[in-house]
């Protein structure tokens, strides 16, 4: 007979099979105190006493990918519009961004994704998620006014 393991939260199992076991009601990022959670080994029917699982902090889940709604924007000098960044997955721990533009002489960005015409030119517009360094571009094509 294969021995078997419950993890409790209190008294109530939130685990229960063979090793290893899942605790999936913890946030990411987040640490636990020891005996937050016990756990229990069972054999043939019998339960051991309940044991304090030690202190432990739960992993980050870190971005997989950065896209923006814009691949390509065109316009005039002193004109602007506003790149939007959409980092994933949706549950990405930490979704900052920090915005580049490869010629500021042409074209700047600020930290919200707004881009303003300074030049005549073209721009490379670089978003980069701080956490896992993903990078998603647009390329800003400026006219004379």
């Amino acid at each position: 007979m294969t021995d078997t393991f419950k993890i409790y939260k209190g008294d109530d199992v939130i685990a229960e099979g063979e090793s290893p076991l899942a605790i999936t009601d913890v946030n990411p990022n987040t640490e636990v105190a020891e005996g937050s959670y016990k756990a229990t080994r069972v054999v043939n029917d019998k339960e051991s006493e309940k044991v304090d699982i030690p202190a432990f902090k739960t992993l980050a889940i870190n971005p997989t990918a950065v896209a923006l709604d814009k691949t390509t924007v065109a316009g005039k000098v002193g004109e602007t519009v506003t790149l939007v960044a959409t980092v994933s997955p949706s549950d990405a721990t930490d979704k900052t961004v920090a915005w580049t533009s490869s010629a500021v002489a042409v074209a700047t960005v600020d930290a919200n994704g707004k881009v303003t015409y300074v030049a005549e030119g073209e721009a490379v517009i670089t978003v980069k998620t701080v956490s896992g360094n993903k990078t998603a571009t647009c390329t800003a094509t400026i006219t004379a006014e």
